[in-house]
């Protein structure tokens, strides 16, 4: 007994005396080449405790007593350097960064350099970015901590050349996302739109990440389908330190919270994102298949399992609410570093927008509304995730590490809508929807590292596997229409019920979809370096591997009207007239005992086709071989090939209801060659060429259609798609400041595209359409202009702490873009969809460091892009640039409390989508007058949707334990 309590006294006092000791950790590179240098020994003066590199150069001394320290660093054939001033404090790490020059003495080991702590973390940061294979802009964790930035999305508009569309989707160098591929700790993302090929970056926070990283040449171990970049999403791996951080914070949107809020009775589980299965078919329903084979008699007893409750109400909006909680841990497992992240998010987002939506018959000179609505949209949004990372260093030169991201995002739609839905004709409607959207996302990776001593190789490698559901449960609307001369007069609005048909935009429609997706992805890679004379070569060979699997099903159903016999009509003038909490009541189903002959009620019927579902899968094998080669200290390229097999297959349906099979394979040569000239240790001169490829996404190439109440528009897929090719030129000039956080670099490119893939208008109906098609030819030319500078670099003013803590930033890119249309007739020169002429992000930022006390001002501006590329019958529809200025003031207390104020688009402007009638070039505001009127001239502009925003002011608190 006795000894257990001196045992556990012991482990108690050991326990004690460790919590009051701190860390350092770093890496060790190669001062010229940036290269890591394993095996490289660091170790604190005047004792024995130290370390050494592992195979990518970090090393880590645990234990060490608060206090100042001096450590030495050396490696073979390399002068030691002391590093003084190295401060550790009490269960805290310190993290340093040592680059090691080449020795020419001949008695190496006896020079040693001096150096400062903060200057070589200077020089180190320098030169790792300096040596990047291609030309490439990125942002770290350290950076990310100094900005109020809360999500991936947020972290990217702080890139060059890079902007946010929608908050949540990228583009790149002037080009949508379609152009863009996102991968995360090296696997590849699956699109998290249903009706798109994009991936929502919103959904992960920034506290997660440890960079963030935009290539834009490409390498052959780099993918092959992109045009405008590869984003690399890096979470983090093995901490820092063990630590709890909770962040709470509440957001207050002018036009929203505390204001009239209409939902609908949707479920339980709503706050979480989770549809209860309130929204679901009920157990029961007959299969479509089953449904095509029934009578009246059993479609009357179908309708009556639908009890849905279609009742609006109207609730407070609550203000939005942002939660995130994340624990580190890091220990010994086997005498190894074992490091562990955990992290929850959890949002919460009501947002009210009111959009003017209109569309416009040309005849001759002049123009005629004939559809006028005004659309007021009450959107919820939910993202919880949960993210946990796991990393073991086996040893020096062995680690392993596994990383996962669970997500749970849902918007839930309710919108109002009146107007004039044929004006011409004096025909009005009033209508809504109810709108719910849920997507969940798995995604895991397993990766290992490893250093082989013998031969002094590494080998890295990476599997992966996605899972994504996505889910449309119950899409449901409601629309009245009348014809009347005034829309305000006694007659009354009836509900738009067919007698045995369902359309997508009638009273009563219901759909339903589901979506299951699958990714598995493996890459690997084996590099050596080897002297040849002067020069040296790190020989890289690897390959990857992905295989996607696509189900995609949908229904849609409806109610229609039911007649007792030949000669007996439903009784439409009083049973349409009910509102919508009452007409589709049980009791409205089947024969209803009425006065007179117009006795009957509803059924339901359904209009699903084999086209509205579809299977689709595709194998992408790929292989790579490479070649970084330096000669001396001034000259490098990075060359070689990857040659990707592609096969892309879909089953599905044509309007014969006949089984149709696409099933294609494609393999393409990829090469690539970057070269980069130093002209000394702060400028380099980069020129590229690479070839990459743009593949179609399955939804564009299903012939499914689907009508989007929200945007009035109608979307299918073309099978005949064809893979885009894309021949890239790169030209750029960047200088690194000796000053810490400064950049210039002014960089070029070419891009001439063959097939490029772009959402188009079809032809003109009652219901407007879009698909995609291959356009023959396109080009893209700009240059991006990138400065990070402090004020006391602008004035000499390094002794002052305003100066020192205050950055001016900016990067900004003109880009133009013509699509060859010479053998297209009636069609004119345009750009392509979605590449904007101007992108412009910008800003001021100040960090007292003294006072931890932060003020950030950024700008984000977007030039006029393409959103629907127009026809012969229909001019494109543009979207006008809009403003966008965000401001954040910032204080922490103690080191551990923080407190931050955000006002996120403070200028508000209206989001418009118009059509260019008058072809200046521009929109006119006086068409915001003119197009309130029925008839106008063409000299101003169609304005197709109108949305009125409104800026958000947000209170954060975050707690570090």
């Amino acid at each position: 007994m006795f000894r257990k309590i001196i045992t556990l006294v012991s482990l108690t006092f050991s326990t004690l005396l460790n919590a009051q000791t701190g860390k350092i950790n770093g890496k060790i590179i190669d001062a010229k080449t940036g290269e890591t240098l394993p095996g490289a020994t660091i170790l604190i003066e005047g004792t024995t405790k130290g370390g050494s590199a592992d195979f990518d150069g970090n090393f880590s001394i645990s234990s060490v007593s608060p206090g100042t320290y001096t450590l030495i660093a050396s490696y073979i054939t390399y002068d030691n350097k002391r590093l003084g001033g190295i401060v550790v404090k009490a269960n805290d790490v310190t993290n340093i960064s040592v680059a090691l020059e080449q020795s020419s003495s001949q008695n190496l080991g006896e020079v040693v350099v001096e150096a400062e702590m903060n200057k070589e973390n200077t020089n180190t940061l320098f030169v790792m970015q300096k040596n990047n294979a291609s030309v490439s802009d990125g942002i770290s964790s350290e950076s990310i901590k100094k900005t109020p930035d809360r999500s991936t999305s947020d972290v990217l508009k702080r890139v060059s050349g890079a902007s946010i569309q929608d908050n949540k989707f990228a583009v790149i160098r002037g080009m949508n996302d379609r152009y863009n591929a996102a991968y995360i700790n090296g696997s590849p993302l699956p699109s998290s739109e249903a009706d798109k090929r994009a991936f929502a970056f919103d959904i992960f926070p920034s506290a997660i990440l440890d960079n963030l990283i935009i290539l834009k040449t490409a390498t052959p171990d780099l993918p092959g389908d992109f045009a405008g970049g590869v984003i690399q999403i890096n979470t983090k791996s093995i901490p820092d330190k063990n630590g709890t951080t909770i962040s709470v914070a509440g957001g207050y949107n002018t036009l929203t919270t505390f204001k009239k809020f209409k939902t609908y009775e949707g479920g339980k589980t709503n706050w979480l994102g989770l549809d209860d299965g309130t929204r679901q078919l009920p157990s029961g329903l007959l299969t479509s298949e089953e449904f095509s084979k029934t009578n009246n008699d059993q479609r009357i007893e179908q309708a009556k399992l639908l009890n849905y409750d279609w009742t609006l109400k109207s609730r407070q909006a609550l203000p939005n609410l942002n939660i995130l909680a994340t624990q580190a841990n890091v220990f010994k497992l086997f005498k190894r570093d074992f490091g562990s992240i955990f992290a929850l998010t959890y949002n919460s987002n009501n947002q009210t927008s009111i959009s003017d939506r209109r569309d416009f018959e040309e005849s001759g000179d002049q123009i005629q509304k004939f559809r006028d609505f005004r659309d007021t949209a009450y959107t919820r949004s939910i993202l919880s995730s949960a993210m946990w990372n796991l990393s073991y260093k086996l040893n020096q030169n062995n680690q392993l590490s596994l990383k996962n991201l669970y997500s749970i995002n849902s918007t839930d739609i309710t919108m109002d809508r009146k107007g004039g839905v044929q004006l011409n004709i004096s025909e009005w409607e009033r209508s809504n929807v109810r709108f719910y959207t849920q997507n969940n996302i798995l995604s895991s990776q397993l990766n290992g590292d490893h250093f082989i001593p013998f031969g002094k190789m590494k080998f890295r490698w990476n599997a992966g596997f996605s899972d994504i559901k996505r889910d449309v449960p119950n899409l449901r609307k409601m629309v009245y229409r009348k014809s009347s001369p005034l829309e305000d007069d006694a007659t009354p609005y009836a509900a738009l019920i067919q007698d045995n048909s369902v359309i997508p935009n009638s009273a009563g429609s219901m759909f339903f979809s589901k979506t299951n997706e699958k990714i598995t992805s493996a890459k690997y890679d084996l590099s050596k370096t080897i002297a040849i004379k002067k020069s040296k070569h790190e020989i890289k060979i690897g390959g990857f591997h992905q295989i996607r699997n696509r189900d995609f099903s949908a229904r849609l159903l409806g109610y229609t009207f039911y007649r007792k016999g030949s000669q007996i009509l439903p009784y439409k003038d009083s049973l349409g007239l009910l509102n919508e909490a009452q007409i589709f009541a049980p009791t409205s189903m089947g024969v209803i005992d009425g006065p007179g002959r117009f006795d009957g009620g509803f059924k339901l019927s359904e209009a699903t086709t084999n086209l509205d579902s579809y299977q689709a899968g595709s194998n992408l094998h790929a292989g790579y071989l490479m070649s970084d080669s330096r000669f001396g200290e001034k000259l490098r390229f990075i060359y070689g090939a990857r040659i990707e097999s592609y096969n892309q297959s879909l089953t599905t349906y044509n309007s014969l209801n006949e089984e149709v099979k696409f099933d294609t394979t494609v393999v393409d040569i990829l090469p690539s060659i970057n070269a980069v000239y130093s002209i000394n240790e702060q400028i380099n001169i980069r020129a590229a060429y690479y070839k990459t490829v743009n593949r179609p996404e399955f939804r564009e190439l299903a012939p499914f259609n689907f009508y989007d109440f929200i945007t009035d528009f109608s979307k299918s897929g073309n099978p005949n798609l064809q893979r885009a090719t894309i021949n890239n030129y790169d030209l750029r000039f960047e200088m690194y400041p000796k000053k810490p956080g400064q950049i210039f670099s002014v960089s070029g490119f070419y891009k001439d595209i063959t097939n490029p893939i772009e959402e188009i208008a079809t032809t003109a109906s009652q219901i407007r359409s879009t698909s995609y098609v291959n356009a023959p030819k396109a080009t893209n030319v700009g240059f991006e202009l990138e400065y990070r500078v402090k004020l006391s670099t602008l004035f000499g003013r390094d002794s002052s702490e305003f100066f020192n803590g205050t950055t001016l930033f900016t990067n900004f890119s003109y880009v133009q873009s013509k699509v060859d249309l010479s053998n297209v007739s009636g069609s004119e020169e345009r750009p392509l969809q979605g590449q904007s002429p101007i992108i412009i992000n910008g800003g001021i930022q100040h960090l007292n460091s003294k006072h931890d006390f932060g003020v950030s001002i950024s700008y984000n501006y977007v030039g006029r892009r393409i959103v629907i590329v127009g026809n012969v019958d229909e001019p494109n529809i543009w979207e006008n640039p809009r403003h966008i200025l965000d401001l954040q003031l910032s204080k922490v207390f103690k080191q551990n409390f923080e407190i931050k104020l955000n006002l996120r688009d403070a200028i508000a402007q209206n989001l418009v989508l118009y059509q260019d009638i008058n072809k200046n070039g521009k929109f006119d505001k006086a068409s915001r007058d003119a197009n309130k009127g029925l008839i106008r001239s063409s000299e101003t502009d169609n304005i197709m949707l109108d949305t009125k925003y409104a800026p958000t002011i947000s209170l954060s608190f975050s707690y570090r334990f």
